[in-house]
């Protein structure tokens, strides 16, 4: 037992959820002008972000965003690594009521976030999953059905962000979120003509 879990706050779940993130202008090169870049007109919370739930439907108006964005890096003649930023993912698990937000900064493929959900998913018990990248620590535990959540700044003492949550709960909500995203993606790779998204690879693509 890590003497962090006695300070954990009890909440009793967390949403997880994936989102895209969007760009209304094209410019992945500072000294060359900004093209605008019209994201998708479908309703969603946020302007610049679509939750995998938001998508549902609208796959063929994400995937002619994302080919807009692949035709303009054609254009300026660039590569897959050099305008990567465009097809960004986004994991949170948040907890409104609580006022409980967890993200994972350093995640922009659904391969490095499904490595957490798989963890947290899964029957493992004790610590089930740590990572942590440039000031930013996430660690997960399984005891006794209840899992411990750290997010935290690994060169600091202080204790950041911790909870405690029945896993069962957490568990059953992650088993659609993966479904959903893996069926989202598997429709825009087939509308483009490359999944971009999983790996942040299509060798395809451009």
């Amino acid at each position: 037992m890590e003497p962090w879990f006695a300070d954990a706050k009890p909440i009793n779940s967390l949403e997880p959820e994936i989102a895209f993130h969007l760009w209304d202008e094209f410019q992945p090169v500072r000294d060359r002008p900004a093209e605008p870049l019209a994201p998708p007109a479908f309703p969603r919370a946020e302007r610049l972000r679509v939750c995998t739930l938001e998508a549902i439907g609208h796959e063929p108006e994400l995937a002619a965003y994302y080919g807009r964005v692949g035709a303009l890096a054609r254009q300026q003649g660039l590569k897959l690594h050099q305008v990567r930023q465009y097809f960004w993912l986004d994991l949170r698990l948040d907890n409104e009521d609580a006022d409980v937000h967890l993200s994972f900064p350093w995640y922009d493929t659904f391969a490095t976030m499904d490595h957490f959900l798989a963890a947290v998913a899964g029957d493992d018990q004790g610590m089930v999953y740590d990572d942590q990248d440039q000031g930013w620590a996430v660690e997960a535990w399984a005891r006794n059905g209840t899992l411990y959540i750290r997010e935290s700044d690994p060169d600091s003492d202080e204790l950041g962000l911790a909870v405690a949550l029945p896993r069962a709960g957490l568990q059953a909500r992650i088993a659609p979120l993966r479904e959903r995203t893996s069926k989202l993606l598997a429709r825009l790779a087939e509308e483009l003509g490359a999944d971009v998204w999983t790996t942040g690879e299509a060798p395809s693509f451009l």
